[in-house]
């Protein structure tokens, strides 16, 4: 079957399907905290940002608080799954910028054909179906194993050092801001740079959202050569950007493997 008759197919298949990938993020406190308080960040998981679905398995994330100089403080997990959160919590010692990171270990799922074909025409990877259709495995089924490296920006009193902000902290995947979000307004661009392991990853296609936009995310664009792309700030308020990279190891528990990162900040408000 030619190429042009299979994507109107999955195209249909997808309209009449529910989507089965879900986002993973950490929403900030709002408002500017102190030296020696604590600060709980949510952990959520879901396809409506920034309501979360359930609450992910503490057990299974990793996570770190670093601030300004790159010291760490502990930071405590505590899962609710009846409010669908888990908090992470932890006290700053010092007063500037702080990014709360989370790793998930990795977790594997095996899919049926169309709703693997539907994961990735909904979430980003349409080179990967591409791939799939011109090797003729489109109806085939999938067994992919998935990682999530995500990433938040916590202010703790006068800002005095954001320079933890603007470098990588060795995540997976990672999302990094080229210059300090937190002075960014409406009306201005954020650029990032996108590594895989500390590599620049080109082709990268990363999407931004906003509360109330649904399943649906508010913008979307690609990574150049360097890794890097700019996003436009529109409003204030709090804002995600996320991406997913897979590649295919072909291992014997998985022929796929997906790396998901995110990172979540809350915009000022205009000039």
């Amino acid at each position: 079957m030619q190429l042009r008759a299979i994507i109107p197919l999955l195209v249909l298949a997808t309209c009449t399907g529910t989507l089965i990938a879900h986002d993973f993020w950490l929403t900030p406190p709002a408002g500017t905290s102190e030296v020696g308080s604590l600060i709980t960040v949510d952990v959520a998981v879901g396809m409506d940002f920034p309501h979360s679905e359930s609450a992910p398995k503490q057990e299974r994330l990793t996570p770190r608080a670093i601030g300004p100089g790159g010291r760490e403080v502990a930071v405590a997990l505590e899962q609710r799954d009846a409010e669908k959160r888990t908090l992470a919590s932890f006290t700053p010692d010092a007063r500037g910028a702080w990014m709360l990171t989370v790793q998930t270990l990795p977790s594997r799922v095996e899919m049926e054909a169309m709703k693997f074909n539907d994961y990735l025409l909904h979430d980003g990877l349409p080179q990967v179906l591409a791939a799939r259709i011109d090797a003729g495995e489109w109806d085939q089924p999938a067994t992919e194993q998935y990682s999530r490296s995500v990433k938040t920006i916590v202010t703790v009193g006068a800002a005095t050092d954001n320079a933890a902000l603007v470098r990588p902290l060795g995540q997976t995947l990672e999302i990094v801001p080229m210059s300090d979000p937190l002075a960014l307004r409406p009306g201005f661009a954020l650029q990032v740079q996108v590594p895989l392991r500390g590599a620049p990853l080109a082709g990268a296609r990363l999407g931004w959202d906003l509360p109330g936009n649904g399943e649906l995310v508010a913008g979307e664009t690609w990574t150049d050569a360097d890794g890097k792309c700019w996003v436009p700030i529109s409003q204030p308020g709090l804002m995600m950007l996320r991406l997913i990279h897979m590649t295919r190891p072909r291992a014997a528990d998985h022929e796929w493997e997906s790396f998901w990162s995110s990172l979540t900040f809350r915009v000022q408000g205009g000039s």
